[in-house]
Formats: C-alpha cells, structure tokens, sequence
C-alpha cells in the first residue's frame, strides 16, 4: 500500500465514522488541506499523496488469526482532506445523508434552517440538520392540523412548534388576551377594549349596563329592598324584594313601600285601604283589615257599611254580634250591651231578681212561688209539696205512691215492693204458671210451672210460653226446633222431632237433616227404618234394590242360581203347609236338575233328587193332597207366597 491509498482510506475513515451525530445524520468537518506529515522511518515525500509506487511497501496479506485491532488505535496519521465534498445541492443528490448542500461545511444533509424545504407539517431542527414533526410559520397552521392537537390552530408557536390560537395579545381579537396561548377575555391599558366598552379590573365592561361599574369603573349600584340595575350608565331599581315595592318610581329609595303593611299601597302600589264607617283601617299580610270602633261591631258581614251594629243598645246585637236579647218568659231590652227584663210572660217572674235568665219561676208549678213570686206550699206525709197550675199538691217522696187518693194519709203504698202496685199504682205482678213478687219496684219471677218458661223476659206475662208443644221454645227458652228435607218439624213433650213425609224415614235419628233416608231405595232401611228386605217371588222390590223379582224365572218364580245338582236348599217343616197331609215330613226341599230349579215335599218321591236331569214318566206324589195342590209356604224367607204348584213335568211353579 503506498502513502497516497492510506492517506485516502484514513480520511474516509475519519469523515465516516468519526462525525456521526446522534440523530443519525452524518457531521462531516472540513479538514484544512495540508500535508501529510513525516511518516517516520518511510522516507516518503510530503509535498503530496502522489508518491511513486515503488516506495509503497510490498503487500502482505493478513494472517488470517490476527486479532481485530481498532482503528482507534491507529497512529495519528494527519491525512489531506482535499476539497469540500459539495458546493451544492446536485453534488449531494442521492447521498443518504441528505440531498441539500450545506455549502458552509461541505456536508450533505437533510435540509437548512435558514432554507426549510421539509414537507408540509415538519420544520427542519437547527439541532439536527433534519425535518421534525411541527410547524414552521403561521401558514403552516393555516389547514387542518396533523401533528395531534385539537381543532383548527391559526398561529404557529416556534418554542413549542404547535399549532395555537394565539402566540402574542395581538393575534387575539380586541377585547381579549393571550393567555396560555388561548384567546381569552380581558383587557390591559395597552390592549383597549372595543368601542363603547371600558376596561375595568382587567375586564371589558359595558358601563351602561354593568352594575358593578355603571358610568365609570367601581361605581357599584346598590338600591333599599330590591336588586340593582344600571341603564344608560345610570343606576336604577332591578327587581323588588317581596313585600317591598317602588311605589314612587324613585331610585334613591329603591323599593320603599312594604305592600304587606303599608295602607297606602296595601297589596300593591296605589292600593289604599278604603275607610268604612265605625272602623280603623291597617295593612296585614297585603290585606286591608278593619278593627271597630269601641260598641261597634260587623255583624252583617258587609264591608262596605263598616261596623254598623251599636252593641251597646241593639236588641239583636246586644253586647256582640248575635247576642240577641231574648231573655227566657220575658220581654227584654238592651242597655249599655247588656239584656234587661222589661216584662214578665204571664205565669212567669223574675222571683231571684237575676236579668241573665230571664222570668225563670213558672208559678204555675215552682213549690216556692206557686201562683206568684214567694208563695211556697207546704209539705204532706211521706211527701213533699208540689204545685199544678198555680195550686199547691203533694209530691210522694221516692218508692211511695198516694194510690188511694186520700190527701191525708199521705203516699201510703211502698211501689217498691207491693206486688198489687209494683213501680206504680195499680201495676200488679202475674200470677200465671209462677209465682211473682216485687222487688226494687220491679216484678220479679219465681220458678216456672213444669213445662212452662219467661221466654219473652217481661215480668208483666209471667212464664207465658209452654216449653212441652212451643217450637221455637222447645224444652227450654230459645231452644228452636228445625229439620231438614222431607220432614215437618214439631215438639213433643219438650223435645224436637221431625214428622216424616210418605216413604221417607229419620233413620239416624238426628232431626236437623230432616228424614234423610228413602225407604223406597235405601236396602239398608228398606220399607222402614233398619229393615233389610229378602226379595221374593211376588212383583214388589222387597230388597229396594231398584230391581222386582231378581233371581226369579220370569215364567215360574224359579230361583234362577242354579248350577250343578243335588239339594240346594230346604224350607222347614214350620214353614211349610201341606194341608194336613202326612208323608214323613213337610219341609220342602228345593233341587237343582238340568239348570232348573226342582221343588219336593221331604216325603215325596221326585226323580231329582238323585241328580236325574230329565223328567220321569212318574209325576209328582200329593200324599192324598189335590192334584194341582202341593204346599204353601208361611213363613221367611217364602212368607206371603202363593201355593206351589206341580206342573206336568213334576217341576214346582207359582201360578
């Protein structure tokens, strides 16, 4: 290699990998051009890097085991830089540092501060020689924003490089300052307010209407009893303070009549209380109210007329409304509103001299003024005095009556306990079916008569009801009989029963549910109360079963469960009526043969009881009986049959 080719490849190497910046962006410095210095024991010319090739050592290819050695560590090798790398942009066209010439330093970059060329939303960094998201003037800020913030900003913040509303007061409309680059209401004294407006405390005011600052800047309004309010600079009365309104239209005094109290302008303005006769007027509440003059008073109702009742001397008012003077059995009159007694009703006076209540003796019957004022009666035995019409009498005392009329033997009967007078003259105890005494001038009853009781609970009638037939008395008082279907309710004897309809029975014997049980259905009661009935041949339903004859030939009165043969059944000899015969017996033994039932007499001969299923030519024997004449049964279960007969096969039949 010879001193030319490493002088070059120490200056790429220096301008490569010594100038880079942390951004990336290559930094490459312009080194003077000077001479390479003394290579030491290479006697190697220094006037230029053009040194013949037979000076340059001979190449030797590195072992392929020898370590890495930095270049760091290479000897301080001064190098020529040569010429600026670019004079202008076309010299940096496709360099990957940039394509815009920095034509003070000779480098390639990105793009220059001073000639920004970055893409519309970026600005080229001083610090990095690079394009960065941001703005880089106001026209910038002028189309919608791209780097995140909200809303159209009109104004672009070089230290924040953001798109704002305002940067300065001066980009903010009159009226309002820049504060945290927002536009926000406020005023300076080297940032007037718009026209017609003041500036005070730092706020734009409109002194014609602010309250706070009517006509000049704190001037406040403040008005008695209502809100304030500033019109054309000018302060005047807002809205009143209920009660309180401006009667007067004057704003010194804001709202100075009290409509609550104020009689003037009671309720409202111009609102006075009317005067009425015999009356003084006040405001309470917005309502005028009439107090009357003393012995006046309102006693029709009537504002308008005032308080037209004198009390001291009206008879209907005498003293207060309603007070009429009506003094009982008097004629009255009203003096100084109070009632005095002109005359007396007639039989009446005023015997206690008291006016409040009227003429009250009645002298037709007052004991102490019987027929005028003063006369007293005197008192009888076992009385006291009384008066009627005007007349002095005696009045019995209490538990005594005067039942004979004699004056002079004073009330001589003790109606306390005279059974002929009890409670009363002529008032006697009954005597029927009890016996009745006087008790505390009250009948008092004695034990009833068997069979009788005070039902009605008057003494006056004694014990009148008989408890052996009554039905609603049955046995005792109150004591109800009621039944239930197909039954008439009686008493007998004191005791409920129930009389039942035609074919209807009170089986369970109880009378409130009537007579319950039909004995033309009920098999357990059947014609009567516990009779359980057998049915038999004779056309009535002797069971109740609803069915007639079951268990019977409908031709012969047969009994139908026949099955097998031999002896099915024998009707005693006490049941049985031959008619006088004698053939060992008269008991009648029924035999079943062929699915027929076979009737014999216990003596007679009949070719069924050996089990034969056909008829013999013999027939049956009588025994010296009729011909047609066998038996008549008398008694359960064959009670009431007709005479069996014997037909022309030997069989037993019912005619």
């Amino acid at each position: 290699m010879n001193l030319r080719l490493l002088g070059s490849t120490l200056l790429v190497w220096t301008l490569s990998a010594g100038c880079a910046g942390d951004d990336g962006v290559v930094v490459v410095d312009p080194i003077p051009d000077a001479g390479i210095p003394d290579a030491g024991d290479l006697d190697v010319p220094t006037h230029g890097l053009d040194a013949p090739d037979a000076l340059a050592a001979p190449d030797v290819p590195a072992a392929p085991d020898a370590p890495d050695v930095p270049a760091m560590d290479a000897p301080d090798v001064p190098a020529d830089a040569g010429p600026p790398r670019c004079a202008a942009d076309p010299d940096c066209r496709g360099n990957p540092d940039g394509e815009t010439c920095d034509a003070a330093s000779g480098r390639c970059v990105r793009c220059l501060p001073a000639r920004d060329t970055c893409p519309m939303g970026q600005y080229c960094s001083p610090a990095m020689v690079a394009c960065t998201p941001g703005c880089r003037d106001d026209a910038a800020c002028a189309g919608p924003v791209t780097d995140g913030g909200a809303g159209r900003a009109l104004r672009c913040d070089l230290v924040t490089r953001q798109c704002v509303d305002c940067v300065t007061d001066e980009h903010c409309p009159s009226g309002t300052l820049c504060v945290g680059n927002l536009c926000v209401a406020g005023c300076t004294a080297a940032r007037a307010c718009p026209a017609g407006q003041a500036c005070c405390a730092g706020a734009c005011v409109e002194p014609t209407t602010n309250v706070a600052h009517c006509g000049a800047c704190d001037r406040r309004c403040s008005v008695p009893n209502a809100s304030s309010a500033c019109r054309n600079a000018t302060c005047a009365v807002g809205a009143c303070t209920a009660p309180y309104a401006d009667c007067n239209a004057a704003a010194a005094d804001g709202c100075e009549a009290d409509t609550f109290t104020d009689a003037a302008h009671c309720g409202g303005c111009g609102r006075a209380c009317a005067a009425r006769p015999h009356t003084t007027a006040r405001c309470a509440g917005g309502a005028c109210q009439y107090a009357c003059d003393a012995g006046f008073a309102d006693c029709d109702g009537d504002a308008a007329n005032g308080c037209e009742a004198d009390t001291r001397a009206s008879a209907s008012h005498c003293g207060g409304c309603g007070r009429a003077c009506s003094l009982a059995n008097a004629t009255s009159v009203c003096s100084a509103g109070a009632c005095a007694v002109a005359t007396c009703a007639p039989s009446f006076g005023d015997c206690d001299g008291n006016a409040a209540n009227g003429c009250e003796a009645d002298t037709r019957s007052a004991v102490a003024h019987c027929g005028a004022c003063g006369a007293a009666c005197p008192s009888a035995p076992r009385s006291v005095a009384g008066c009627a019409g005007g007349v002095c009498d005696a009045l019995c005392t209490a538990g005594f009556a005067d039942c004979d009329g004699v004056a002079s033997n004073g009330c001589e009967v003790d109606t306390r306990t005279a059974a002929a007078h009890c409670g009363g003259c002529g008032r006697a105890c009954p005597s029927g079916n009890t016996m009745a005494t006087c008790a505390a001038s009250a009948c008092v009853i004695g034990a009833c008569a068997a069979g009788f009781g005070d039902c009605d609970g008057s003494a006056a009638t004694g014990c009148e009801t008989s408890t052996s037939t009554s039905l609603a008395h049955c046995g005792a008082c109150g004591r109800a009989c009621t039944t239930g279907p197909n039954a008439t309710a009686a008493c007998a004897g004191g005791d409920c029963t129930a009389v039942c309809a035609s074919n209807y029975g009170n089986c369970d014997g109880v009378v409130a549910n009537g007579c319950e049980t039909d004995l033309r259905t009920s098999a357990a009661n059947c014609g009567a109360c516990g009779r359980t009935g057998v049915e038999v041949c004779d056309g009535v339903d002797n069971d109740c079963d609803g069915l007639v004859d079951e268990g019977f030939s409908a031709l012969g009165c047969v009994p139908l469960a026949c099955t097998g043969a031999g002896l099915i059944q024998t009707i005693p000899d006490g049941c049985v009526n031959d008619g006088g015969g004698s053939a060992g017996g008269d008991s009648l033994q029924v035999y079943c043969s062929g699915g027929i039932a076979r009737f014999c007499l216990s003596g007679e001969q009949c070719p069924w009881r050996s089990g034969l299923t056909t008829a013999p030519t013999v027939t049956c024997s009588r025994s010296g009986l009729a011909s047609d004449f066998m038996a008549r049964v008398s008694c359960s279960p064959w009670n009431g049959r007709t005479n069996y007969s014997c037909d022309s096969a030997g069989r037993i039949f019912f005619p």
